[in-house]
């Protein structure tokens, strides 16, 4: 069994580090790949960096026409790829080079329609730590379910059948957190077989004390949570946080101040990396 891995890489103004991204793919020990780069609207030299490689495994594909946002790209790089299976990348991030070919033998192995494979995680930069995550389904999807300590598969690392992102898609609604709200949905679905690969694969790098202490990243943190937590209980879910809190704050103050309690317990446990 030989299918061609789509490796799914957005970027927006990331002419520093792309490159080294998109090396670490071509030196890939499994080869029969390729590269989606989706330009999400970027200003600076990312486009030239991505021309100038020659390897035709290398598709390059801009976005100006729809609206920016992680969702969308990953989207857009799903229905623009070819293969088989699709996998991700972060553009500042890069990966181990059997990381394609392991996953792939552990979808193959479990079974190939119905497994989604992520990997440990190497963190790099500020903070040097490597992520261990259980490996067996059952425990991958207890952190669906927790307040904290959620998470046992990332979702820059994950690898499936094309047929489960084309039916279980992004949702676009989401600045931040749409790889967990698609986790969390494929669990609650009970269609899907979770497992990773007990080795870093896939290494994260972190540059800056930015996103993750930012109000909307706080924001969509609780979003995220309510929309959970709204289709356990058979409710419509909000269209966005805005929509959320205000309602919210009008009608169910109770869980509004919760909600608001919450965030900065998570914005404690951020600064001090509890």
């Amino acid at each position: 069994m030989n299918p061609v891995v789509s490796i799914i890489v957005p970027f927006c103004n990331e002419e520093k580090y792309i490159a080294d991204s998109i090396e670490s793919l071509l030196n890939q020990t499994y080869s029969n790949i390729e590269i989606v780069l989706v330009n999400d609207h970027s200003t600076d030299k990312s486009r030239e960096v991505c021309l100038s490689f020659t390897d035709p495994r290398v598709k390059y594909y801009e976005k100006f026409d729809i609206p920016n946002g992680r969702a969308y790209s990953r989207n857009f790089g799903i229905e623009k790829s070819t293969g088989d299976i699709i996998t991700f990348l972060d553009a500042d991030d890069t990966c181990m080079n059997d990381r394609i070919e392991l996953q792939l033998n552990k979808l193959i192995e479990l079974g190939i329609k119905n497994t989604m494979c992520g990997c440990w995680v190497q963190r790099e930069g500020l903070q040097n730590s490597l992520m261990r995550m259980p490996v067996k389904h059952d425990d991958i999807l207890k952190g669906f379910t927790r307040q904290y300590n959620r998470t046992t598969i990332v979702g820059a690392t994950i690898m499936a059948h094309r047929d489960v992102f084309l039916k279980y898609k992004y949702k676009t609604k989401f600045k931040f957190y749409e790889d967990w709200d698609l986790l969390v949905r494929l669990g609650e679905s009970n269609e899907i077989r979770f497992v990773n690969v007990d080795k870093p694969l896939y290494t994260y790098m972190i540059r800056i004390k930015g996103t993750k202490f930012q109000q909307d990243w706080l924001d969509y943190n609780i979003f995220m949570r309510d929309c959970q937590s709204r289709r356990l209980r058979n409710l419509k879910e909000f269209d966005s946080p805005e929509e959320m809190f205000s309602e919210l704050k009008k009608n169910d103050k109770i869980r509004y101040s919760v909600y608001r309690f919450f965030e900065k317990l998570i914005q404690v446990k951020r600064y001090l990396r509890i």
